[in-house]
């Protein structure tokens, strides 16, 4: 079906368009939210990683018009840049998470939460991206496990960008994981009815995905308010 083929090429473009606006202030000044300048001791790195989020947003939407258009084989030779990236980003990811943690003041709080808590959340992020991108890597040759795994791997980095859109508070708050996740779990949401849609049928993949996704997102959450996380990042931030 036609519409089908376009369904991940649209998807990709949804993500692209929040990485934008979320980051809108790094992309355009190189700084933090509201032109917030960001610590010396973390720009390199921020710079590192956010590069190699950006470049997986947009071999994501790359790819996805590939398979729009039919040329398997582009698309195919691309796919090997997408392990690079995905290997940077999830080398990356836990090193900016617990360096921005210990540099920041300890009363520091995001969305309601101690940072040090926080720490565990973006762990999360990171480890369940992996997760599905080495799912996507071992199915490539199984297209429905395959497509399904590279948008939830998508929609695991999103939450950074969307907690960084101050306009999404009033609907979804700016504390606990309704704050953090609300607005991804609802793009997956739309995203996966959008999918039922256009294929008249119940995709049960993109479904079983979507359910790994928030439940393991609100477990890190509540997870990460208990004694026992606490004392492990006192570890891991060696405090």
């Amino acid at each position: 079906m036609k519409t089908d083929r376009w369904f991940y090429s649209a998807a990709g473009a949804s993500f692209l368009v929040a990485m934008l606006a979320g980051f809108r202030w790094f992309v355009t000044s190189g700084t933090g939210d509201g032109g917030r300048l960001i610590d010396p001791a973390m720009f390199r790195l921020d710079l590192i990683h956010g590069l190699a989020i950006a470049a997986w947003y947009v071999l994501f939407f790359t790819q996805s018009l590939l398979i729009s258009v039919r040329n398997r084989r582009l698309h195919f030779k691309l796919g090997w840049g997408a392990v690079a990236i995905a290997l940077a980003i999830a080398v990356t990811g836990p090193w900016v998470a617990t360096r921005s943690v210990r540099i920041t003041p300890s009363g520091f709080h995001f969305f309601g939460m101690e940072y040090s808590r926080f720490l565990l959340v973006m762990f999360t992020e990171i480890a369940l991206y992996t997760a599905f991108v080495a799912t996507a890597i071992f199915a490539r040759k199984k297209p429905r496990i395959h497509r399904t795994a590279m948008v939830m791997a998508s929609l695991c980095l999103l939450a950074g960008a969307t907690a960084r859109m101050p306009f999404l508070h009033p609907v979804f708050g700016a504390t606990g994981w309704v704050g953090l996740f609300g607005p991804i779990f609802c793009l997956g949401a739309v995203l996966l009815l959008v999918r039922c849609a256009v294929t008249r049928s119940f995709d049960r993949w993109f479904a079983m995905g979507y359910v790994v996704l928030v439940i393991v997102f609100i477990a890190s959450e509540k997870l990460s308010m208990t004694e026992a996380w606490s004392r492990m990042a006192a570890t891991i931030l060696g405090l």
